[in-house]
């Protein structure tokens, strides 16, 4: 076999170093010496026909070494080294191919999963933001995380299903008209339309760039120098409050800000106006008329009506219906408890989509 082909040439390459020694060495032979030079006598006819192995130097080398331990050293001693020797050599050897094939058998497959697992970090760091994102409350038109809730002094009511948060009953998702937390955001119905008034049909309703009191105002002036302060859009809630839906009517041009009402306080002989708000100040501890005054409700004259596609825009605070509109002598936006007549038909303008239905109005 080859195995003992190699050995075989061992022997011979170990009588070949004892007889290449110098002749100025005075080694006399070893019992160790003499027992390998009779092996290899006797293995040296069958060495002709094998196969020539060849024998590193490493191993010449270590074979050699045998015969330098013993002079200096005990039999036994050198016996042992030279074994740890030719031990170490292969081990050497073996230690040296050996990363080379673990590098190659291991390196494809290592880098592979190494790939899959920056794959699956990646769609688990996707679904941790999307996570952070949901649980994040937000406070604009498309989404609005208030509830209407406090739990200043006990825990969120469960039916809304809300957490709470800085003595407020917040969503993870998007409050409904009802008070409820959803999952789906607030749906645009409508975008980019102008609101004219009926009684004053030249007028447009906008919301001012810079104002005292923030109210809601009416202007002649062309849009394309109005620079879209008068462009709405129309965001209908899920959910509905007493059978009827709530809508946000917000700025084209500021998204976070919404029509709402508030009471005048004093300002103007009205008892409500309609003012800019920013959504995200509905949450702030002061602030005392929560969503309802923004959750606007919407209803329609209808078909038979002098105004054809006309609606009505007001907010239920303190338990009644107020409604926006325009009184002579002022062309800021006031709210009326009672009905408003012409003064408070609004022509959206282009007209609402036809699939959205309105109340008739009362």
């Amino acid at each position: 076999t080859s195995g003992s082909s190699r050995l075989r040439h061992l022997f011979l390459a170990r009588s070949t170093s004892l007889a290449q020694r110098p002749p100025w060495s005075d080694m006399a032979p070893t019992p160790i010496a003499a027992f390998l030079l009779l092996l290899a006598s006797c293995f040296a006819p069958a060495a002709g026909n094998a196969a020539a192995a060849p024998v590193s130097p490493e191993e010449v080398e270590a074979l050699a070494a045998d015969d330098e331990c013993e002079v200096t050293s005990a039999e036994g001693h050198c016996a042992l080294s030279a074994a740890q020797l030719r031990a170490k050599v292969r081990e050497h050897k073996a230690a040296a191919k050996e990363p080379e094939e673990e590098v190659e058998a291991e390196g494809p497959a290592e880098s592979s999963e190494g790939s899959d697992d920056e794959g699956e970090l990646s769609e688990e760091g996707e679904d941790a933001e999307a996570e952070s994102l949901l649980a994040a409350p937000v406070f604009n038109a498309e989404c609005f995380a208030f509830t209407g809730g406090t739990c200043a002094t006990s825990s969120c009511d469960a039916w809304r299903n809300a957490q709470c948060s800085l003595a407020k009953c917040v969503c993870s998702g998007c409050a409904g008209a009802d008070g409820k937390c959803y999952e789906q955001k607030n749906k645009l119905v409508a975008k980019r339309f102008y609101l004219t008034n009926g009684k004053y049909d030249k007028y447009k309703m906008y919301f001012q760039r810079m104002s005292a009191f923030d109210q809601m105002k009416t202007t002649k002036m062309w849009s394309t120098y109005n620079l879209d302060q008068d462009l709405f859009d129309l965001y209908e809630l899920p959910g509905e409050k007493d059978g009827k839906k709530a809508y946000f009517l917000s700025s084209s041009k500021w998204p976070a800000s919404v029509m709402g009402f508030k009471a005048t306080t004093g300002t103007a002989l009205s008892p409500f106006g309609t003012y800019a708000v920013d959504l995200a100040d509905k949450v702030a501890v002061l602030d005392t008329w929560g969503p309802s005054s923004v959750m606007l409700h919407l209803c329609s004259l209808g078909p038979k009506s002098s105004y054809p596609g006309a609606i009505q825009v007001g907010a239920v605070m303190a338990g009644k219906t107020v409604w926006a509109y325009l009184h002579h002598g002022s062309w800021l936006v006031y709210g009326s408890v009672t009905s408003p007549g012409e003064g408070g038909y609004w022509i959206p303008d282009p007209p609402f989509p036809a699939d959205l239905e309105l109340p008739l109005c009362d």
